[in-house]
């Protein structure tokens, strides 16, 4: 996600940059699991491959419709349960 009052050509750019971050990361995930293991708080490289697969895989590079429908599901919640003043109205990019 990126605000929409960030520049055009800038959001661009920043979409391209964490696509391409997404898709080393997840082409080369042993590396990374390793590179995270001191941050890992004491869990070994099984766990932690576990634990960081939970969060980065495939959704995290497209989340498609069905990530889409959360997100508009939590926000509308969210208003209806008062923790946000008004609605909103989520505008997804590609």
């Amino acid at each position: 996600m990126v605000r929409k009052d960030i520049p055009e050509k800038v959001r661009g750019d920043l979409s391209e940059i964490i696509h391409k971050s997404i898709d080393y990361g997840l082409t080369h995930r042993d590396e990374a699991v390793r590179h995270s293991l001191p941050y890992a708080r004491d869990m070994d490289e099984k766990l932690a491959a576990k634990f960081i697969g939970m969060y980065v895989n495939e959704f995290t590079r497209d989340y498609g419709e069905l990530g889409r429908a959360a997100v508009r599901r939590f926000l509308t919640e969210a208003h209806d349960k008062s923790y946000i003043d008004v609605p909103l109205d989520v505008e997804f990019g590609e």
